[in-house]
């Protein structure tokens, strides 16, 4: 009897004890989106009664970093344990988009079986026509006219059958065809259909009866955002309209649908400690060379031309394409084509839905063919690593509102701008549906009209063109990140150029592109150019004239840049030199003229110089 007690006690305590498993429905209410990863909040609400639960909340991305998992809940409610583990049995929800294009296909596919099966039996009709050519059996005999009108009819009857044959051919392709486009599409969709969701398991012990609300939060990779700029320019007489825009892409695992949407300039995946510098031991036989991490600047940047194909030779459109190590990038267009503007050495990095992450190195090309693999699921685990130990969100911010804001006096702001210890983020207003498709989905962040200075620049040794330089001060205020800008002056787009505040000082410097409203010439004026021969020595004479003609309405400043050469060998002379109203460099001799040039007015520079060196050495003075 005493055992039974001991067993009726236990049973019960192991009952009491135990914990009810129930999932509990979420959805995400926030987004911030980093430079490199995202903070989600999702939040969820069940009722509870006293008692230990496990509560299981499904659909999470797969690509969430576990050690980032916060849970909160509402009050009597205690946190016990918190779990994260992938869920490869349960599928993650299809898009819209994707069952759509399965209905489509559907439908085509009914449609090629309806045509097959008119080509089966336009088939057994034709063989029946060619088996029973005898007519009337062997030993009957047919009059003219009876086998010219059976000749006829299997000619005719025939024809007809080879021809809706062929036509049932033609359409049984073209509707392959269109089964084939939708494949296409349907891959990138689905490429990741079929990949694990993750599960949040919390247990929690509720001292009372609840209806609780719950909040998650927690970081994901595969997502990130890149600022470009619209920069629009009246007339050199009106202040620059800026427009700030955010490029926003994510493949996460999960779509973000109406939420609210935050931009920040941090990123979590860069360290947070500080840099400890090392004694610098010296030593023959080797050099020690310091190591920069600043940007280079974009002196050498062309624009690139390229196109992204898979394996088939098929395009891919809406694909990411960045400069490894910034934050310029561009998007495909519908054909898979892309410009963007690097140097020879820069990395491209090219990201999409359903592809392999592909990185390039530019040599000196305007050029290029990328060839990109599609991404093959492996049905295993997914490894989730930590995004590193950088500042987040956990910083309280105030907001600012900048005086150089101008735009959006009279509506209501879009976005308003947190400031916080170390990070800047912009609240949008209006909520955002990002899907979860690697596709690129353009944020508006502000616009602002902002007073610059404008100056004309020429150097027509290099170039016979004169372009329109603005130069902002105070700039710091507006919190801009490095990035393609779209130029836009007297209403025409005149091209690319590349805003970089890694290298601006007090004054940010940019370019507006090539003004066809100021003309620049510079020319050789040979009648006062020559070559004398003294003993055993040569002297050269050059005299260049530079022309400059302001056709626009307005006076304008204008700068222009030329040089002297920089003799590298004692018995090379540089001699008589003249430069009237430039500057001069001492180390580089760059000569530099800075005017005013009024309306429909001109001004000619010139400049000359000698070079006197052996007479049976050759220079190249051009």
């Amino acid at each position: 009897m005493r055992k039974i007690f001991l067993c009726l006690g236990l049973l019960y305590a192991l009952t009491t004890q135990a914990q009810t498993k129930k999932n509990v429905d979420s959805k995400i209410d926030k987004v911030t989106v980093f430079l490199q990863g995202a903070q989600v909040e999702r939040s969820g609400k069940t009722s509870l009664t006293a008692g230990k639960y496990e509560l299981v909340f499904g659909n999470i991305s797969p690509m969430i970093d576990k050690q980032s998992i916060q849970v909160k809940a509402g009050d009597g409610i205690t946190v016990l344990s918190v779990n994260h583990q992938q869920n490869f049995l349960k599928e993650q929800n299809k898009q819209e988009e994707i069952k759509n294009i399965e209905a489509d296909k559907e439908l085509l596919q009914d449609k090629i079986d309806a045509y097959k099966n008119t080509l089966q039996v336009f088939e057994q009709e034709e063989k029946l026509m060619v088996q029973n050519q005898h007519i009337g059996g062997s030993a009957t005999v047919l009059k003219a006219t009876e086998l010219k009108d059976a000749a006829d009819f299997q000619r005719i009857r025939l024809t007809e059958i080879y021809q809706k044959q062929a036509e049932t051919n033609r359409m049984i392709r073209k509707i392959n065809e269109d089964m084939a486009k939708l494949d296409m599409q349907l891959a990138e969709l689905n490429s990741k259909k079929d990949k694990a969701t993750s599960e949040i398991h919390v247990t929690v012990n509720a001292k009372e009866t609840s209806n609780t609300l719950f909040s998650l939060t927690y970081l994901v990779k595969e997502t990130g955002w890149y600022p470009t700029y619209d920069i629009r320019v009246k007339d050199i007489s009106s202040p620059i309209t800026l427009q700030y825009k955010a490029n926003v892409h994510q493949q996460s695992g999960e779509d973000w649908k109406e939420v609210k949407l935050f931009l920040s300039n941090g990123n979590p995946s860069e360290s947070g400690s500080k840099p400890v510098l090392n004694p610098w031991y010296l030593g023959y036989g080797y050099t020690y060379q310091p190591v920069s991490n600043s940007i280079l600047g974009y002196q050498n940047a062309r624009t690139i031309s390229g196109i992204l194909t898979d394996e088939t030779g098929a395009t891919l459109p809406g694909s990411s394409i960045m400069i490894k190590g910034t934050r310029t990038g561009v998007s495909a267009d519908n054909n898979g084509q892309f410009r963007i503007l690097a140097k020879p050495g820069d990395v491209l990095v090219v990201t999409g839905a359903g592809l392999t992450t592909t990185e390039v190195q530019l040599g000196n090309i305007t050029s290029i063919s990328i060839p990109v693999k599609r991404a093959v699921f492996v049905g295993s685990e997914v490894v989730v690593t930590a995004l590193g130990n950088g500042d987040s969100w956990g910083n309280s911010g105030y907001a600012y509102s900048s005086p150089i804001k101008k735009k959006r006096e009279e509506t209501a702001p879009v976005t308003t701008t947190i400031y916080q210890p170390t990070t800047t983020i912009y609240e949008i207003k209006d909520p955002y549906t990002i899907l979860n498709d690697g596709k690129m989905y353009m944020v508006d962040i502000d616009g602002y009209e902002v007073d610059a200075q404008y100056e004309y620049y020429a150097a027509p040794k290099l170039e016979p063109f004169a372009f329109l330089t603005a130069h902002i001060t105070d700039w710091q205020e507006l919190n801009l990140l490095p990035g393609e800008a779209n130029l836009f002056f007297e209403g025409t787009f005149l091209g690319k150029s590349e805003l970089d505040m890694t290298n601006a000082g007090d004054t940010l410097n940019i370019s507006l592109g090539r003004d066809k409203g100021v003309t620049v010439q510079r020319k050789l004026l040979k009648e006062y150019s020559a070559r004398k021969f003294m003993g055993s020595n040569k002297t050269d004479t050059r005299q260049y004239e530079i022309l400059v003609r302001n056709n626009k309405a307005q006076p304008i400043t204008m700068q222009i840049e030329d040089q002297l050469p920089v003799s590298t060998q004692k018995e090379i002379e540089i001699q008589n030199t003249k430069y009237p109203g430039a500057s001069i460099e001492d180390d580089t001799k760059i000569l530099t003229w800075k005017f005013t040039l009024d309306s429909k007015k001109e001004n000619k520079i010139n400049f000359s110089y000698e070079v006197k060196y052996p007479r049976d050495k050759t220079l190249v003075l051009e």
